[in-house]
Formats: structure tokens, sequence, C-alpha cells
């Protein structure tokens, strides 16, 4: 009996060892998703504006700024690599994960056409566990 009782203690203490074993591999690995900034990035819109020659306030229907396809370049404030590229959908919108920390936002010209025209250079700060949201605005040239 004396044996059987001891028996059931040690499998009751490897038992909880597994367990704590199993949430320590739990917390470990998100920690380490979190760290990977894989919950952190920027999102956001690319617009093509203005749309009319003459706008007024409010802007006319159909003369709304338009969402864009187009290409960013994202790269760490301060780093010399050529960083990553995103490339917004049909409806303009962009979301890239990035690690916490700065960055320089590019938008890159349109097949070699100076139309529409990229904005220049924006530095964004990525916060841990979040997204930053942007909107990029191209000019059209139109005035």
């Amino acid at each position: 009996m004396r044996r059987l009782r001891s028996f059931r203690a040690e499998a009751a203490s490897r038992q909880g060892r597994h367990v704590l074993l199993v949430a320590l591999l739990l917390l470990l690995a998100a920690g380490s998703a979190l760290a990977s900034g894989a919950h952190s990035g920027i999102a956001g819109r690319v617009l093509e504006g203005p749309t009319c020659p003459v706008e007024r306030v409010p802007p006319q229907p159909g003369c709304a700024p338009r969402p864009l396809e187009a290409t960013l370049r994202i790269r760490r404030a301060g780093s010399s690599s050529r960083g990553q590229l995103v490339r917004s959908g049909a409806d303009g919108r962009f979301r890239i994960a990035l690690r916490p920390g700065v960055y320089v936002v590019q938008g890159l010209s349109r097949n070699g056409s100076p139309f529409p025209r990229p904005p220049g250079p924006r530095r964004v700060s990525v916060s841990p566990g979040r997204y930053t949201h942007m909107t990029v605005n191209y000019d059209t040239g139109i005035r």
C-alpha cells in the first residue's frame, strides 16, 4: 500500500513538471513572436490627388483622392540597406510586419513616369505590439 502511494505521488510530481514545462515553452514562444515584430509594423493607404483641375472644400463628388497601386521602400532609419519593398493593392492599402523602431518610408516612381509624383521620404516610429497607420499621398500634377 505504501508503494502504491509512493508511486502515485511520484506520478503526480512528474505530471506537474510536464505541465510546468509546457507552460514555460508557451511563454517563450509568445515572447519570441512579440520580439520578432509579428504584432507590429506599418499599415496604411496610398492615394493620388488632386484628381480635378480645381479643388473645392469639401471635394466635389468624383474629385476626392483615389487609391493607388504603388511600391514603397521601407528601411530602418540610419541604415544603408536597401530595405524592404511593399506594394499597395488596388484599394491602395498596404501592411508590413516590422520590429519596433524608427523607419523611413519612401514612395517609388511608377514605371519610370514622373506622374503621379511620389512624396518625399517620411520617418515613422513603430511601437511594440501595434501597427503604425499612415497615408502616403502621390501628386498627380493636376492644377
